[in-house]
C-alpha cells in the first residue's frame, strides 16, 4: 500500500516536473531584446528636468553625511 502510493507521488514529480517552461532568451545578435530605460529624471516628480533632478540627488547625498546631520558644518 505504501509503496504504491510512493510511487504514484514519484510519479506525479515527474509529470509535473516535465511541464516546466524553458526559460532561455533567445538572443538576435546586435540587438537588445531587454526594455528601454528612461532617463533618471523623466518622471512626474522632476518632469523632466535634469537640474532639478541633479539638486535633489546632491540633497539626498548631504543628508546621508553623518558630519553634515549632526554638526551642520560639513566636511
Amino acid at each position: 500500500m505504501i509503496r504504491g502510493a510512493l510511487s504514484v507521488l514519484v510519479a506525479l514529480a515527474f509529470v509535473v516536473g516535465g511541464c516546466e517552461k524553458s526559460q532561455q532568451v533567445a538572443y538576435k545578435k546586435g540587438h537588445y531584446a531587454g526594455k528601454s530605460d528612461s532617463q533618471a529624471w523623466a518622471n512626474d516628480r522632476f518632469k523632466n528636468d535634469r537640474g532639478e533632478w541633479e539638486r535633489a540627488i546632491k540633497a539626498r547625498t548631504l543628508r546621508q553625511n553623518e558630519y553634515e546631520r549632526t554638526s551642520g558644518r560639513g566636511g
